[in-house]
């Protein structure tokens, strides 16, 4: 304690000083009204800086939270979009007067789910993916998945609570997909080199090509809808002993940053396949 007072003496002039200072700050403040206008300005403007960090800390905080919320409204709405939907002639049938009756019934072929990534690799050879979310939630293999940007691989096995997904960045992948100006398709892989380059393969030389072209799902892909964004041209050439191009594609999605991601089940994906695979025996 003593210690303590003998602080306040040797800096008692200081003190007094700061003191008669801070009054004489108010009482200009509060008598004058300029200086007044003032010290509100710059109150404000302080105030207007402290809350703005606060409110960035707060935002980075909570950003997996926003994050998830967002990835679980555009499942909601990816749901209600009609490509998930098909027409099916489900009661055309003769009747008295030889005519036919056709009535025709939409009903959901695609079903979106959204999952966490909680382990995702870029850096290999064949790149895998991991999810929070399994069999327990509807998971399945083969079941394609999407992140914001675009797709991002198939389900291939499932546990109970996770499931492990083959990514576009994988030696093995091979997807159907079109380009967006003339629907022609081709096959997308990757040769594992760059992990920010795909590989389409089978666009004919007569196409006409430019760099930024859109491709996307084709029509004719078991387990994606059709047009969901893939990727655009990065560059192109005629291949030199073939009638094809040689085409790199920049991916739409964003390995690098994957967060929450649509896993999308094809529900008459088993029904298509085992009616191909009793035509093939014929």
């Amino acid at each position: 304690m003593r210690n303590v007072f003998l602080l306040i003496r040797r800096f008692s002039l200081l003190l007094l000083f700061l003191l008669l200072q801070v009054l004489s700050i108010s009482l200009l403040v509060k008598y004058s009204k300029s200086h007044q206008a003032r010290y509100m300005e710059l109150s404000y403007e302080l105030t207007g800086r402290i809350n703005k960090k606060y409110a960035t800390t707060i935002g980075y905080l909570t950003l997996g939270e926003n994050n998830r919320l967002l990835a679980e409204e555009n499942n909601r709405l990816r749901n209600q979009s009609g490509i998930n939907f098909t027409r099916i002639d489900t009661s055309a049938k003769p009747v008295k007067d030889t005519s036919r009756l056709d009535s025709t019934t939409v009903i959901r072929k695609f079903l979106w789910r959204t999952a966490h990534v909680i382990n995702n690799s870029v850096s290999t050879q064949n790149n895998m993916i991991t999810l929070e979310r399994g069999r327990n939630q509807g998971i399945q293999p083969e079941m394609a998945v999407m992140a914001a940007g675009g797709i991002v691989g198939l389900v291939t096995d499932v546990s109970d609570n996770m499931a492990v997904v083959m990514s576009l960045l994988h030696r093995k992948s091979v997807t159907s997909v079109m380009l967006k100006k003339g629907s022609i398709t081709g096959i997308l892989d990757w040769d594992g080199r760059n992990p920010m380059l795909l590989q389409l393969k089978g666009i004919p030389k007569s196409t006409v090509l430019k760099k930024g072209d859109t491709v996307l799902t084709s029509n004719i892909s078991l387990n994606y809808p059709p047009a969901l964004m893939v990727g655009t041209i990065a560059s192109f050439e005629p291949e030199k002993a073939g009638n094809n191009y040689t085409i790199n594609v920049k991916p739409g999605a964003n390995f690098y940053s994957l967060d929450y991601v649509d896993v999308i089940e094809n529900m008459l994906l088993k029904e298509q396949q085992e009616l191909e695979r009793r035509a093939k025996k014929q």
